[in-house]
This record gives C-alpha cells, structure tokens and sequence, in this order.
C-alpha cells in the first residue's frame, strides 16, 4: 500500500506498527495516524524505535570496555525511548492508545518483526524517503526490506 499522507483510504487497522526515528517520513506517517484517528473506529499503535548497537573493535576485552560498551548501550535504549515517547505523546494527544518500544539492534527489520509477532500487530505504517539506488528508486531502502520480510500489509506514507 503506498499512500501519500493527504489521501483518505479505505483501511481498516486494530493493531499498528509505527516504525519511528523522528525523522520527517516518520513524522509524516505520524501524521497520517493521527488523521486517520478523527475519521475511523480506534486502533492500537505500538511505536518502534531501534538504534544501532553499539561496536567496539580491537582485540582486548578488558572489563572496562566492556563496562563502556554496556554504557554505550544503556544510553543508546534510552536515546531510543525518547525518541518513541515524542511520537507516543503526539498519538495521546489525538487519543490514540499507544505502547512504545526502544530496542538496540544491529538488525531494525528483526526488531520490526519481533514486534509484530509479540503484539499481533496487523499492519506496519511507516514513512520512506524516496531515496536510494536504482533498485530502491521508489522507496527508502529499510521500507523495501520491511516489505519484503513481514507477513502483513505495509503501508507507505510518501
């Protein structure tokens, strides 16, 4: 599904997955959500944000780098649930229920599956960028790996 954030489709959703970072295309996806709410009946969203997990390289594992490396990672999940709580705060506002998740993965699209299998969530809405190389030439390359590795529907807010 690929639609652009002004349209008003016919979809139903009960239980939705909001991959978000902040950045404009995730807004824009917010923004449809929370547009969709005034017209149809209410729906669930559960607010993904993952943020890469933190690499060390170099032979030695001492145990202070591994005490930063836990650090780094500590910060990292919490950078990610500010980051979720922004766009949780905006879908209360328009009472929207809402569950966010902050994950630090290496793999966004596992995380992205792992959600939707632990919540039964029913469709992904997410925003792409438009960019990337020739095989990516519509869509952003995470929402073209999204598509291809998740069992429901996906809709695109261009």
């Amino acid at each position: 599904m690929l639609a652009n954030h002004n349209n008003d489709m016919k979809v139903t959703m009960k239980i939705v997955l909001l991959p978000y970072d902040g950045s404009e295309p995730a807004k824009r996806a917010l923004e449809y959500l929370t547009n969709f709410a005034k017209e149809h009946s209410s729906f669930t969203v559960h607010i993904l944000n993952v943020q890469p997990e933190p690499r060390m390289y170099g032979r030695g594992r001492t145990s202070i780098l591994i005490d930063v490396l836990q650090q780094l990672r500590d910060d990292a999940r919490e950078h990610a649930a500010e980051i979720a709580e922004e766009a949780a705060i905006q879908l209360r506002a328009a009472g929207i229920e809402c569950t966010t998740h902050a994950s630090v993965s290496p793999d966004t699209v596992h995380e992205v599956n792992r959600i939707i299998k632990e919540n039964g969530c029913d469709t992904v809405v997410m925003g792409t960028r438009g960019m990337g190389g020739l095989g990516n030439l519509l869509l952003g390359s995470m929402a073209t790996q999204v598509i291809h590795s998740v069992d429901i529907p996906v809709m695109l807010i261009k």
